[in-house]
């Protein structure tokens, strides 16, 4: 049964300015704030949902809702008070100097239209990018000032880095916050989780219909079919090489445009370098991505 809640207006305000403090938080811990602010048994409380449909009802005139997302790895939801404006990077971001928001956006559109579709950038690469003069509003930074900045950035949750690869990626408030920016400017970028339909920016991809899957929604079919893992969407089996994210291989994002006029099986063989006949332009031009990729100091 839901939870039935005869809340007061100044106990809405508490929690909603928990989460604007909180910025980005597990729903384990939103749910033990909301057992508090509405001094609820956790066996009383059986969704949460009522309680975030409250906030988001009352905050949408000042553009404000509540949204989450889930762990690509691990399978945890998050949450996070949002802007729902398109511009959210700019107007959510407000504690940043106009310098230090050029700098945020060229990261953030860097890591995600990263060529290779691994949707992160090494250390030195996203240095070198966010150091370039950003017109006439960021100006030059050091070496020194852009590693401080990027940390920054990390710790307000906007940017992560890879523990394992070392490389600069999407933070969860980036993840979460940023689904209109994203839809706005860069809708060719965006890659949908197959089975759970949430945005996915590390995973495997099948290359027979072009479709991802998170390594924990993976692991999750995988664990129901004896350690096989069939795409959701078109059935055939998913080798594990086809993988993007940190460090890894990765599929390019022009390979799912080349995949809207090319048969599945065609671009799957571009990919391996196989020759595939009147398909060689494509084998071509995923070549010269990789090498573009590895050797591009623009």
């Amino acid at each position: 049964m839901p939870m039935a809640m005869d809340d007061t207006e100044h106990e809405q305000q508490m929690l909603v300015q928990w989460c604007m403090a909180a910025q980005v938080f597990t729903e384990s811990e939103f749910r033990q704030v909301i057992q508090r602010t509405y001094n609820t048994e956790e066996e009383e409380m059986e969704e949460i949902q009522p309680v975030v449909e409250q906030i988001n009802s009352s905050m949408g005139a000042f553009s404000l809702e509540l949204r989450s997302c889930m762990d690509q790895t691990t399978g945890t939801r998050k949450w996070a008070l949002v802007n729902t404006n398109a511009d959210a990077i700019s107007t959510g971001a407000t504690p940043y100097s106009a310098s230090e928001l050029v700098t945020l956006k060229t990261l953030v559109v860097g890591v995600f239209t990263e060529k290779m579709g691994n949707y992160s950038l090494s250390l030195h690469d996203a240095l070198r990018i966010a150091t370039k003069r950003n017109g006439t509003v960021a100006g030059t930074l050091t070496r020194a000032e852009t590693e401080s900045l990027i940390r920054k950035f990390c710790a307000d949750g906007w940017l992560a880095t890879d523990s394992d690869n070392g490389y600069v990626v999407l933070g969860d408030r980036s993840i979460i916050e940023l689904q209109s920016f994203f839809n706005v400017g860069f809708a060719d970028y965006i890659r949908l989780c197959s089975l759970c339909k949430e945005m996915a920016t590390l995973g495997i991809v099948c290359m027979e219909c072009m479709e991802a899957v998170h390594p924990y929604c993976a692991n999750r079919l995988m664990s129901a079919s004896a350690g096989q893992l069939s795409c959701p969407a078109c059935n055939k089996h998913i080798p594990q090489l086809n993988k993007f994210g940190p460090g890894e291989r990765g599929v390019p994002h022009a390979l799912e445009s080349v995949a809207g006029s090319v048969r599945g099986e065609s671009v799957a063989a571009s990919v391996r370098g196989e020759s595939v006949g009147v398909e060689e332009p494509a084998t071509q031009s995923i070549k010269k991505l990789r090498i573009e990729d590895s050797s591009d100091e623009e």
